[in-house]
């Protein structure tokens, strides 16, 4: 899979997520890697939080009642998008709305990072009807990059238990089967290495793997999505695309691991863009 643009300052990609006021997770990670891409980002909020979900509390506010009179301002606009990157989303109708944007925007490429867990536990305010609606929108995603733990769950696997590679290759043909053209599972886990294992749209399945880091913060997945992304849309195949935001997580992690920097608060994106 290769995604190319013929004018790389006209890229535009639309990102579906929540925003967190405090943190760096979701829309703050999102914009800056994008952006240091020259990527154009037109965030659309789907709940605005306080803070990020893994402090002990926080304040957060539906945002869907918004959205669809942004979306429809944006046709008026004759708004062009290269790409659709969708993350959390809290409502069926916010699902409803992000499949429509895929067709009434004629967007070719679409990426969804299935938020629904993490660490083989889902997230407290996850539903089986949220995983249900997951699996609907998936079918719409030329791309999809869910952890081992959200690779489980939308397959209806045990979550307490992190799948192997072997296992994750013996059922992602069964996820492939409900309609996202290629996977890339994060957090894949052999022995002392983490990383990703992708299963391409022409069957073949690779794994990218580096040393664990005694570490985990959040919005790791929204730096390895975004980054994805970018390098996609500046010309790279999956495979390389793969290895590259990868290779940029694992670095930025191990930068994050050698400094004093709070790591509940997420990664301070910004401080290890120039490593893209």
């Amino acid at each position: 899979m290769k995604t190319k643009c013929s004018n790389k300052k006209d890229l535009n990609v639309i990102v579906m997520n929540d925003m967190c006021s405090y943190g760096k997770v979701s829309l703050t990670v999102n914009i800056p890697v994008l952006s240091a891409f020259s990527v154009k980002v037109s965030p659309l909020p789907t709940v605005l939080l306080s803070n990020h979900t893994q402090f002990s509390s926080f304040c957060a506010f539906d945002m869907t009642e918004y959205l669809f009179p942004i979306v429809e301002e944006l046709k008026k606009r004759n708004a062009v998008f290269n790409a659709f990157y969708i993350g959390w989303l809290g409502k069926v109708s916010q699902v409803d709305l992000a499949v429509s944007i895929i067709k009434d925007f004629n967007i070719p490429l679409t990426i969804v990072d299935p938020i629904l867990g993490d660490n083989e536990k889902l997230y407290s305010s996850i539903t089986d009807e949220q995983v249900s609606n997951m699996k609907k929108l998936i079918k719409h995603a030329d791309i999809i990059v869910p952890n081992t733990t959200e690779f489980s769950a939308l397959l209806g696997l045990p979550i307490d238990k992190k799948p192997s590679i072997e296992t994750i290759k013996e059922n992602i043909e069964t996820l492939r089967e409900y309609g996202p053209k290629n996977i890339v599972v994060t957090s894949v886990e052999e022995g002392d290495n983490v990383g990703t294992l992708c299963y391409c749209e022409d069957g073949s399945i690779f794994t990218h793997l580096l040393p664990k880091l005694p570490i985990h913060t959040p919005g790791t997945g929204d730096a390895f999505g975004s980054s994805l992304l970018g390098y996609l849309l500046t010309g790279d195949n999956l495979e390389t695309a793969t290895k590259k935001a990868t290779n940029f997580l694992h670095e930025a992690v191990s930068k994050v691991c050698e400094s004093d920097f709070d790591r509940s608060f997420g990664i301070p994106i910004e401080n290890y863009l120039h490593l893209l």
